[in-house]
């Protein structure tokens, strides 16, 4: 019964740990600086994200993914051609018996192409650990006793990010330097190894004629370049630079629903919640998301706003 148990455990991470080798979040618009390291600097000021995604509530040992960010941007007070953007990323994301965490930090230059475009290139340089949980082990078992190994591999995420106030199209690629889950001595699996991931990020906004709604269809599209590649579509609606509601659809998996709420003048607050339309729903394996975004200081670039910290970029619809 154990080896039955055992089985269908690691098949059930093998499937994860393909399909979760770079993070999806419904909210993908709020996180962008997690998917493209370009995206630092295309704000106001300092900007600081926190988030947490729970996923597949029915399953032991489903995925859980925790992060934080803050971005800078430097230059940009006064400028003609271009400024610049810095940041830092940290992520651990659990799914079945494997344990990852990632630490980043980026740089991206901001040139100006025209009145209303510009474009960014950035690059993400860090670390990331693959590890094997003891969840399953058993003291009393000697098949399931063993301390399973951890690899550490530097990580390198080039990033390209061309936006206007109205538009955004974004392209990053991760796991480019070394993929193979081997360090020194130390291995996880047989040829184990992560694949290059391409993410493609795009949203266009709408005002209403009184300008009490803007509206933002997005889409985030992410291909390993061997398998079929993982596609979500996203509509937001906000009202009065206040609140957003929105849905969004990940082909063959689930229907989200998403609330973000801005606090004051400089905080924002996301949910979302995930039901789950692919054949996992049978054992009620929904998800949820929660994100908070803020910008904590106030700015040293001239943006200054009378509750002393520049407005939060997610409802920054300056048109």
């Amino acid at each position: 019964m154990i080896k039955i148990k055992i089985f269908i455990l690691f098949f059930f991470a093998t499937v994860v740990c393909f399909s979760q080798q770079s993070t999806q979040y419904s909210q993908f618009m709020m996180n962008e600086y997690g998917l493209n390291p370009a995206f630092a600097g295309s704000g106001k000021g300092l900007y600081i994200m926190v988030g947490r995604r729970t996923q597949w509530r029915g399953f032991a040992l489903a995925p859980e993914t925790n992060f934080a960010s803050v971005t800078k941007v430097f230059g940009k007070k006064g400028y003609r051609y271009y400024w610049h953007g810095i940041g830092a990323y940290v992520e651990q994301d659990k799914f079945g018996i494997f344990s990852n965490k990632a630490a980043y930090g980026s740089y991206a230059i901001h040139l100006k192409l025209s009145s209303k475009h510009f474009l960014s290139f950035g690059i993400a340089a860090g670390i990331k650990s693959v590890a094997v949980t003891n969840t399953i082990f058993n003291a009393d078992d000697p098949a399931l006793s063993e301390a399973k190994p951890k690899v550490l591999l530097p990580d390198f995420i080039p990033g390209l990010y061309l936006y206007s106030t109205k538009m955004s199209i974004g392209l990053s690629v991760r796991n480019l330097y070394k993929n193979t889950l081997n360090q020194g001595g130390k291995q996880i699996g047989t040829g184990g190894r992560l694949l290059p991931t391409a993410v493609f990020t795009a949203s266009k906004k709408f005002k209403s004629s009184g300008y009490d709604f803007v509206f933002v269809p997005g889409i985030n599209v992410q291909s390993n370049f061997i398998g079929i590649p993982s596609s979500q579509f996203n509509f937001m609606t906000y009202y009065r630079q206040r609140v957003g509601v929105g849905v969004t659809y990940r082909m063959h998996d689930a229907i989200c629903a998403m609330i973000q709420i801005r606090i004051l003048k400089n905080v924002v607050v996301g949910f979302a919640y995930d039901y789950t339309i692919s054949k996992f729903s049978s054992a009620n394996a929904n998800s949820t998301e929660f994100m908070m975004g803020m910008t904590p200081v106030m700015s040293s670039e001239g943006y200054e706003a009378p509750g002393g910290a520049a407005d939060c970029p997610k409802f920054d619809f300056d048109f």
